[in-house]
């Protein structure tokens, strides 16, 4: 059975994606949380979410990674005056990503139309550096029986993590996805491994048109 999907892919001068639990110094999640690209899309249409549910595939990879200072201003409750103190923050150089949106037919051609043509510029990790959108598509799926070594570094959600042959390893991440219905602001939390690129996977999984496997 064959349907098809979004596809498309973005580029960052420099990217950083902090972890919900940086405190005293500022970590980043090593490719854009589900709930950025859910940003992304919604900024390019020019509106906001209004509950529809879709899945999305996140693989990428940067050259390198370093240490940028910043001055971070905080208020000191004991002397009551605001300090200025300089923080490390991790930057993701020359980040590269593919991105496969499944969903309903029609909201899939309304995120190509928005990114063909974007309402607003639109930016990565803090709204720092601009993001290149590359060639936004449909591509047909299928799911097949495959054995191969992964293109690209890829959050994989738990459910998939078992296609992946030992003594392969993934990192585990819980990241943000849609905003839960209520007063205050939270997210959806997702169970994910990170594995590296060249990994072997073998059984039936999701596959495009241009021979890239979706983690969705």
């Amino acid at each position: 059975m064959e349907w098809e999907c979004l596809k498309f892919e973005l580029f960052s001068p420099c990217a950083t994606f902090k972890t919900p639990f940086s405190f005293k110094g500022i970590e980043t999640y090593p490719l854009p949380p589900y709930s950025t690209i859910i940003g992304l899309l919604y900024t390019a249409t020019g509106r906001k979410w209004e509950g529809e549910n879709f899945k999305l595939s996140v693989q990428g990879e940067y050259e390198s990674i370093f240490r940028d200072l910043i001055w971070f201003r905080k208020y000191n409750r004991k002397h009551k005056k605001l300090e200025s103190l300089p923080l490390e923050v991790p930057r993701l150089y020359n980040l590269r990503c593919v991105i496969h949106v499944l969903g309903e037919k029609e909201l899939i051609e309304e995120f190509e139309k928005a990114l063909q043509r974007p309402k607003v510029y639109l930016f990565l990790g803090g709204g720092e550096y601009p993001v290149l959108v590359k060639n936004p598509r449909k591509v047909k799926v299928e799911e097949r029986e495959v054995q191969l070594k992964t293109k690209y570094p890829a959050f994989v959600p738990e459910s998939k993590s078992q296609f992946f042959i030992i003594p392969t390893e993934g990192i585990s991440f819980r990241l943000p996805s849609f905003y839960e219905k209520g007063e205050e602001k939270t997210y959806r939390w997702e169970q994910v491994y990170f594995f590296p690129k060249g990994s072997l996977v073998e059984g039936k999984l999701l596959v495009d048109e241009e021979g890239d496997v979706i983690w969705a």
